[in-house]
């Protein structure tokens, strides 16, 4: 991996202090969205809204994100990754707090949207400047990033369980977490790289070409991930009988697998080549889906989850990271382009997964979904490229 051309000289601790602090943000990201998820059945009660009404306010919170995404890449063209990271990433910690504490129906879909537009520009600003973190270190690393993101994910959510047990889930221990977000992001402020943005790069186009590629990779392996959040327990309680309790470790055992696969995806990387790890995690994404749909048996069908994990952990990062690199495009315009239509398939799975297990059932549905992995791997080597 040969350094990027707009990056300014660093010396090496300048760098590996970047790298720690983009971590931490990373970490803070995963943590905020956790936190969230726990809060969601008390902000529901709160506001008296049912589930429909709930569904319309996750979908505004995505298309929030969806929405700011292609302005993200503009804007870090504009004043750099460093400088767009940090002030979405504090927009982040307020814009949680009020989602969190909002009160009446209006402020409660406002605060979502808010919530979902800083989630993206911070999504694709972290990632732009990971890009160039990684680019000054000359090796692979983004792996390592997405890693703490999904850290932080599983530590927000027991952070959430924590301050609602203590009897502070009215709003007041996310006032506290949401605080306590923004003095570290701007704690890590004086140590997040700041490169030049360059002049002669688009920073934000169409899909088309690599971009659209890359984003139509990205929208298959969300889709997986959308699938599996909101169907895995309802295939274990159908196919294997089990309880709503256990069927929830389903969800536990992909998330936990691939949190640990994305700290060791760097290294793998590094020994076997982006294309095939992108290969095997394909692959591995079809062989997991399909054990999870064939088997009765609730301990194969969450090993087949937990395959999902280990599998799909390092294909985001390897087509965030390629997206970063389109020749012609700053590294925000790359991933502006390419997230938006990550998400899309986030966004867009679920409800379609839901009307084709409608006329068939959700093993049909989601067997259907693993042919994902084998478009994936068959595609690989554009990352190499």
């Amino acid at each position: 991996m040969k350094p990027a051309e707009n990056l300014q000289p660093a010396s090496v601790a300048t760098v590996n202090a970047a790298r720690w602090a983009i971590s931490i943000v990373f970490l803070l990201n995963g943590t905020g969205i956790g936190l969230w998820a726990a809060h969601v059945p008390l902000v529901q009660a709160r506001a008296g809204i049912d589930t429909g009404t709930l569904g319309f306010l996750l979908l505004t919170i995505a298309g929030g994100a969806i929405a700011a995404m292609p302005v993200s890449g503009w804007m870090s063209a504009r004043w750099s990754t460093r400088a767009v990271t940090l002030a979405s990433g504090g927009l982040f910690a307020v814009t949680g707090v009020l989602l969190m504490n909002a009160d009446g129906l209006l402020p409660l879909f406002l605060a979502a949207f808010a919530f979902g537009a800083s989630n993206g520009v911070l999504d694709v600003s972290m990632n732009a400047n990971a890009s160039e973190v990684e680019s000054a270190r000359g090796i692979p690393t983004m792996s390592s990033f997405h890693g703490f993101f999904s850290l932080g994910g599983l530590l927000g959510a027991a952070l959430g369980g924590m301050l609602i047990g203590a009897g502070l889930g009215d709003g007041r221990g996310a006032l506290m977490a949401g605080i306590a977000i923004a003095v570290v992001v701007a704690l890590c402020s004086p140590y997040v790289l700041r490169v030049a943005p360059s002049k002669h790069e688009s920073h934000f186009a169409l899909p088309r070409g690599p971009a659209l590629f890359l984003g139509l990779l990205g929208m298959l392996c969300f889709a997986v991930e959308g699938a599996l959040v909101d169907w895995s327990a309802l295939l274990l309680t159908e196919r294997t009988r089990a309880e709503p309790a256990s069927a929830a470790l389903g969800y536990s055992a992909f998330s936990i697998a691939m949190a640990a696969c994305r700290f060791a995806g760097d290294r793998l990387v590094l020994r076997f080549g982006a294309m095939r790890v992108m290969v095997i995690g394909g692959l591995g994404m079809f062989a997991g889906l399909l054990l999870a749909v064939l088997s009765t048996h609730f301990v194969l069908s969450a090993c087949g989850f937990a395959l999902i994990g280990l599998s799909a952990a390092n294909v985001v990062p390897l087509i965030f990271a390629a997206a970063a690199r389109i020749p012609g495009m700053s590294a925000g315009g790359g991933l502006a382009t390419v997230a938006t239509l990550g998400y899309a398939g986030l966004l867009l799975a679920p409800p379609l997964i839901g009307s084709v297990a409608a006329h068939t059932n959700i093993a049909v549905a989601l067997g259907i979904l693993s042919v994902s992995g084998v478009v994936i791997a068959a595609n690989a080597r554009v990352v190499k490229r």
